[in-house]
């Protein structure tokens, strides 16, 4: 991993196929001025099911778990392109699944033929499970795989990817429709990890509608990305751990308690980015950084990270350098959009967020009840160029200071904002909610005076008594957000510019103005 003590970045975009591109857009007219051009992926389809390659199909009914899996090798080394059908006229099944030659660790070894790929996909029909404390699938070099509506549970390597794992030159990877419960790996270090799965040096690897349960890995919980351009999509992330311990460099990992990326960029020909839309992120752990999302990409590489339509909840970084309880960005450029951070928890700085990028978006989104022991107990920053557009930040708390934001002074923006109820409790001084007052304006803030209160914006930030929020909740869309009660400040607020053409639940803003945070009005 090329993590120093300094910070990482991580590069998100969704671009797969004519369905998944467009979408985002400015705002104007009655929403209020000019637009900001968030060039965000639409709501995304899940992967179609790959139907490619000669087809070996297997009714597994009556066949011992034994005679499945030599089946399954015989039908990968037949053709250098294969497609595997397992199902069980029975009924759902488990496979439990043991070491094959020649391997030492692995039920199934994907080897490609001097210069020729090879590539399998392996479908289960929604009815196969595959069980057993091994390592299921390893990727060797120019190897292509996609593994749909499998289950995966109990998987388990030393090292890297107890389910999949790709440490050479993977040309694509592709999950559909797969579970993975209970799978990890057991050894702590730097880079290694990925209880799931491991991803070296491919030119995409993509993971759509799949879920992800108490797995566990050095680096990665669940998905241990290396050198790859990686794509995820409606996918769940609930109870994962990363368990090493010192951080990169000469720690020992405990780094992206779900996802672990470390470079989008190895190679030249694929495009740069990590993309993340409609997913949840749960109750995962890191034990150094970034309790359910890090990412690293090569500052000497343009990549780009967007996340879209995600939720963060009850993220944990608690132990060791403690930056960031959800996610942790670094270089490159970042646009996070439409999504919620509730309840993450950091033992250093950013409960919900830290980002230091070249330049760092984020617009129609909710930070409520992060908490940090240090500083920014919604979004702790150091980018180069950060701009707040219709955000909520309300009920944050920061141990040190500034309990919604802390960032440097220079080109930061917050507009059209709402910052309610934010705590610094251990240095009000520098800021209770924020520990500058940014370019901007069309903020609302409350609650008015008390020590250290700053305006988030030099001119244009309004303080009242009670901005009048509703509770988090859902009030449609995919995320849940804290909607204007009727009466508050913040409806149809004077001086909004710039707003996103719809909230974050995807709703169109309506009224003399938009409103201003992330969630219109009734």
């Amino acid at each position: 991993m090329r993590f120093t003590a300094k910070i990482l970045a991580l590069t998100l975009l969704l671009a797969l196929k004519p369905a998944c591109g467009g979408g985002g857009g400015g705002g104007g007219g009655a929403a209020g001025g000019g637009g900001v051009a968030l060039v965000l992926p639409a709501v995304v389809p899940n992967l179609p099911l790959d139907a490619s390659g000669a087809t070996f199909s297997m009714n597994v009914n009556g066949m011992t778990d034994s005679a499945v899996e030599a089946a399954i090798v015989a039908a990968i080394g037949a053709t250098l392109n294969s497609k595997i059908v397992l199902t069980s006229s029975s009924g759902p099944r488990n496979i439990a699944l043991t070491v094959t030659a020649p391997s030492a660790t692995t039920a199934f070894v994907l080897a490609s033929t001097g210069a020729s790929p090879r590539s399998v996909v392996v479908d289960g029909s929604d009815q196969i499970t595959f069980t057993g404390a091994v390592r299921y699938f390893e990727l060797q070099d120019e190897a292509q795989i996609t593994l749909q509506r499998l289950k995966f549970n109990g998987a388990r390597a030393s090292d890297s990817g107890a389910v999949v794992s790709g440490l050479n030159n993977v040309r694509l990877a592709t999950f559909i429709n797969c579970t993975f419960t209970d799978c990890q790996t057991t050894l702590p270090g730097a880079d290694i990890g990925g209880g799931a799965v491991r991803i070296a040096n491919s030119t995409h690897t993509q993971y759509s509608n799949c879920s992800f349960t108490n797995c566990a890995g050095s680096n990665g919980g669940a998905i241990n990305s290396l050198g790859s351009r990686l794509t995820i999509i409606n996918c769940t992330f609930s109870m994962c751990t990363a368990f090493g311990t010192g951080g990169g460099g000469g720690g020992n990992g405990g780094i992206g308690g779900a996802v672990y990326v470390d470079n989008v960029s190895n190679d030249a020909t694929a495009l740069h980015q990590l993309s993340v839309t409609g997913c949840t992120f749960d109750t995962n752990h890191a034990s150094d950084h970034a309790g359910a999302l890090f990412g690293y990409t090569n500052p000497a590489v343009p990549s780009t990270s967007i996340i879209d339509r995600c939720t963060f909840k009850s993220n944990t970084a608690t132990v060791g350098a403690g930056h960031s309880g959800a996610f942790y960005s670094q270089a490159g450029t970042l646009t996070l959009s439409n999504s919620t951070f509730n309840g993450n928890q950091a033992s250093n700085n950013g409960g919900g967020i830290f980002c230091t990028n070249t330049s760092s978006l984020i617009a129609n989104c909710t930070f409520q009840g992060n908490s940090a022991t240090g500083l920014g107990g919604g979004i702790s920053s150091s980018s180069s160029s950060l701009s707040l557009v219709n955000v909520t930040l309300a009920q944050n708390s920061a141990g040190n200071f500034a309990g919604a934001l802390f960032a440097p002074s220079g080109s930061v923006s917050v507009q059209n904002s709402i910052l309610s109820g934010n705590t610094g409790v251990g240095n009000p001084a520098g800021g209770t909610q924020v520990n500058n007052s940014f370019a901007g304006g069309a903020n609302v803030q409350s609650p008015v005076g008390g020590t250290g209160n700053k305006p988030a914006s030099v001119t244009g930030t309004t303080f009242v008594a009670n901005v009048m929020l509703g509770a988090l909740q859902n009030n449609g869309g995919l995320t849940f957000t804290m909607q204007p009660a009727a009466g508050s400040l913040a409806i149809d607020l004077a001086g909004v510019t710039g707003a996103p053409a719809t909230d974050q639940r995807g709703n169109a803003r309506t009224g003399a103005s938009a409103d201003a945070g992330a969630c219109e009005a009734p």
